[in-house]
């Protein structure tokens, strides 16, 4: 396995410097170490957003998400006046899909390509981001926001915060998918 620090996780997610709760925002850092610790990966540019877009690396996938769950929700700040819980958005952005690094290994193709793992073909798709943030002691509103945002989930966002999460991870999803010529998060059951 490869080896990854908290201060590189702090530069590939720059939104965390905007966290009010500092012992939260090191906290998630934590968490991407250890989950690439028990992963298969060995360099953090490799793990891969989705098995059906490949070539879309899981970091640039979680940075934009977060980026575009930001923009979003200080819109309906400014726009709208609506309370948005900046901490509990930035923090469940960058962590909703930090368990894709043990859920997929690396593909036949090489770097650019994943299947799933023994581990993803187990646990539905959020499970194990969601063991995380409890592991690590999360508000437990952080823990339902990753758990619910993805389609594959029965459990429904029910926050402005997870809404906002959902939408903005399900449109970063289809732009990838339309690209790659596969079926769109929309047309999913």
């Amino acid at each position: 396995m490869g080896k990854l620090t908290v201060e590189e996780v702090e530069k590939l997610f720059p939104q965390l410097a905007d966290v009010k709760d500092r012992a939260l925002a090191k906290a998630a850092c934590e968490i991407w170490v250890e989950a690439f610790e028990n992963s298969s990966w060995e360099d953090i540019n490799d793990p891969q957003f989705a098995i059906r877009a490949p070539g879309v690396a899981l970091i640039k996938h979680t940075e934009n998400v977060t980026a575009n769950a930001v923009y979003c929700a200080e819109n309906a700040v400014k726009k709208y006046g609506y309370k948005v819980d900046m901490d509990v958005l930035i923090l469940s952005a960058v962590l909703h899909d930090v368990c894709k690094m043990e859920e997929n290994d690396m593909g036949e193709g090489g770097p650019g390509t994943a299947v799933k793992s023994p581990v993803g073909k187990l646990y539905q798709h959020g499970f194990l981001s969601g063991y995380y943030t409890q592991k690590y002691n999360f508000p437990k509103e952080i823990t339902s926001i990753v758990v619910a945002h993805s389609g594959q989930s029965k459990v429904i966002p029910r926050s402005i915060e997870g809404l906002i999460l959902y939408y903005a991870d399900m449109m970063d999803a289809d732009v990838h998918f339309v690209t790659a010529g596969t079926t769109l998060c929309l047309e999913v059951d």
